[in-house]
C-alpha cells in the first residue's frame, strides 16, 4: 500500500532539504557566498547547485523528486475527479502542466553545472517551464477544489508567488544589482511552491487517503469529531 500523503510531503519537504544542503556545501568550498538568500539575494538557487559536491548531491535529489512529481501529478487527478467529475477538462489541464513541469525540471537538474551555450539555453527555460507550469497547475488544482482548508491554503500561495512575480518588474530598475532582488525572489518563489505540495500532503493524511495497487485508488473521508 502506498501513501499519497508520504509521497506529496516528500515533494514538497525533500526539494527545500537538498537546496539549503547544496547552499551549505558551496558556501562551504567557497562557490558562493555566505548570506541570507531570501533577503540579501546573494547568489541564485542554480549557482549554489552548480559546482562540486553541491551539483551531485542536486542531481542525486531532484531527478528522484521530478520522477515523484510525475506520480504525484497522476494521483491529484485521480482524487480529484472523484470529488469534481464535472471539471474534468480542468483537471486534464492541471495534470498535463504538473507534468509538464516535472519533465522540465529533469531537463533542467541534469544540464545544470554542464557548460556550454546550448546546455545554458535548456538550463534557463528548464527551470521557467517548471516553475511556472508547477504554479499553473497548482491553480488549477486549487480551482477545482470546494471551499475548505486546503483550498484556501493553495490560493493564499499562489497569490503570494504570483505578488512576487509582478515585483520583480520594478524591482529589477530599482537596484543596481537588477540580480539581488531577482534572485531572493527566486529563492521565496521556490520555498512557497514546495509548500504548496507539503500542504496536499497534510490534507492527504488528515483526510486519510490512500492508494491500493494494483486496484484504483481509494480515497477516505475525513474524521469525524
Amino acid at each position: 500500500m502506498l501513501s499519497p500523503a508520504a509521497l506529496a510531503l516528500a515533494i514538497g519537504l525533500l526539494p527545500i532539504t537538498v537546496v539549503h544542503l547544496c547552499y551549505a556545501l558551496s558556501v562551504q568550498a567557497g562557490h558562493v557566498p555566505l548570506c541570507l538568500p531570501y533577503w540579501e539575494g546573494c547568489t541564485s538557487i542554480s549557482r549554489a547547485a552548480r559546482h562540486g559536491a553541491a551539483n551531485h548531491l542536486f542531481k542525486a535529489g531532484m531527478l528522484p523528486i521530478a520522477g515523484l512529481m510525475l506520480v504525484f501529478w497522476w494521483l491529484c487527478a485521480h482524487w480529484l475527479r472523484t470529488l469534481n467529475a464535472q471539471r474534468r477538462r480542468r483537471i486534464a489541464t492541471m495534470q498535463a502542466l504538473g507534468v509538464t513541469g516535472a519533465l522540465f525540471l529533469i531537463l533542467y537538474a541534469t544540464f545544470l553545472g554542464v557548460d556550454g551555450d546550448v546546455y545554458r539555453w535548456l538550463r534557463r527555460y528548464g527551470v521557467t517551464v517548471y516553475f511556472s507550469f508547477t504554479v499553473l497547475a497548482q491553480m488549477l488544482m486549487a480551482s477545482v477544489l470546494d471551499r475548505g482548508g486546503l483550498r484556501g491554503t493553495l490560493i493564499g500561495l499562489c497569490a503570494t508567488m504570483l505578488l512576487l512575480g509582478l515585483a520583480s518588474i520594478p524591482l529589477q530598475h530599482l537596484f543596481p544589482d537588477k540580480d539581488v532582488p531577482l534572485n531572493a525572489l527566486e529563492w521565496a518563489y521556490a520555498l512557497l511552491m514546495s509548500l504548496g505540495f507539503a500542504a496536499v500532503g497534510l490534507a492527504w493524511w488528515w483526510h486519510g487517503v490512500r492508494l491500493h495497487m494494483p486496484v484504483a485508488p481509494s480515497y477516505g473521508v475525513p474524521p469525524k469529531g
